[in-house]
């Protein structure tokens, strides 16, 4: 055999190898797993994608495209067994807030390689409704002064969702379109309204679901800001005893104070929260470091004057404030001076060290 015989065989045995580790790669669901996949910028801002397998991200991939074109048969890159499907596909419902449409009730198989999809909402009706929740969530950045920092944006959209949103039954009540559209939620609409806003400013957040105190179901968000994450609780903040004012307490909340939120670790493993600089209180100077300031504090408050919030230093000026709060004249007198009330009700969140007073 000639030189150039032996070099055309190798060349020929070489491409046949090549090829057959192209089909096993394939097989394997690396290539399918990497060509279905979300697209880079999007997969940015989707901490818990992240931390799904090749292959995983593959299936979310695909019912992402399927979903969002609303198709009632989704082909999957591979085949999946259910429990695998089960968490992939309940990741994508609680991640991707834009789905408001698609229904809780799913159909799984042991073995999958095809999905059959269900939605609530009729498809005539999916366009419309996308496209009044764009409007209501743009409505809230376009608030968003030039020049913000993210903290700025998050603060602004917090405060944007809690203001045109009551914590009542609704239609849509875990979704965002009812938070944003139809001014009625729950934990979840709120949660996911939030989401949903913040991804349209380009910034990471996701929904966490969960349960405080260990019994009550409940959902808040985990916002990225400026290379750390922060707690949030729109809900919490917008709560019915705060006579539709909205508080901060559960604003850019490290771990450390948000104890009584415990997550579900099932779908995805949240970061941790361990930064505590960039909470309301810190960048507003309303931090009360002895029980005496805070009269002065309340004296010179200068935001909503029918509601007054700060946070105590430490648990021992927490006890302190509580201690004078019910005979203090000198609060009684600040509270007046600035909000014209000769009353007012005090709550303390203990778990936040976070004092909020009513006027009335």
């Amino acid at each position: 055999m000639s030189k150039r015989s032996k070099v055309i065989v190798i060349v020929v045995l070489l491409a046949m190898i090549a090829a057959l580790l192209f089909t096993l790669l394939f097989n394997m669901g690396w290539i399918r797993s990497r060509k279905g996949a979300l697209p880079r910028e999007d997969a940015k801002l989707r901490y818990p994608y992240s931390q799904l397998s090749a292959t995983e991200k593959a299936l979310y991939g695909a019912l992402y495209r399927g979903v969002d074109a609303y198709e009632e048969t989704i082909k999957l890159p591979g085949t999946y067994d259910k429990q695998t499907y089960t968490r992939v596909y309940l990741l994508l419902a609680e991640q991707e807030p834009q789905f408001f449409y698609l229904d809780s009730v799913y159909e799984t198989a042991e073995l999958m390689d095809e999905a059959h999809m269900r939605y609530k909402i009729p498809k005539e009706d999916v366009d419309r409704m996308r496209a009044a929740l764009t409007v209501r969530a743009d409505a809230i950045l376009n608030k968003i002064p030039a020049g913000a920092d993210e903290i700025d944006k998050l603060l602004a959209i917090h405060d944007g969702i809690a203001d045109s949103c009551d914590y009542i039954n609704g239609t849509y009540q875990d979704e965002a379109y009812g938070c944003l559209e139809e001014g009625e939620a729950k934990c979840e609409g709120y949660s996911k309204a939030f989401l949903y806003t913040a991804r349209r400013a380009g910034l990471n957040v996701m929904n966490v679901t969960g349960t405080i105190n260990q019994t009550e179901n409940h959902v808040w968000n985990i916002a990225e800001a400026n290379g750390k994450f922060y707690n949030i609780d729109v809900t919490w903040d917008d709560s019915e005893q705060y006579k539709g004012h909205t508080t901060h307490t559960c604003f850019a909340v490290p771990d450390e104070l948000f104890g009584d939120h415990q997550p579900d670790l099932s779908a995805f493993t949240p970061p941790p929260c361990t930064d505590d600089s960039e909470n309301y209180y810190a960048r507003n100077a309303l931090i009360v470091k002895q029980a005496g300031d805070l009269a002065t504090m309340a004296g010179t408050w200068l935001g909503d004057p029918m509601l007054l919030e700060f946070r105590m230093a430490d648990v021992s000026v927490m006890q302190a404030v509580t201690d004078i709060l019910p005979t203090s004249t000198e609060i009684r007198d600040a509270v007046k001076l600035t909000s014209g009330a000769v009353t007012y009700r005090a709550f303390m969140d203990e778990n936040r060290k976070a004092l909020v007073i009513l006027p009335s």
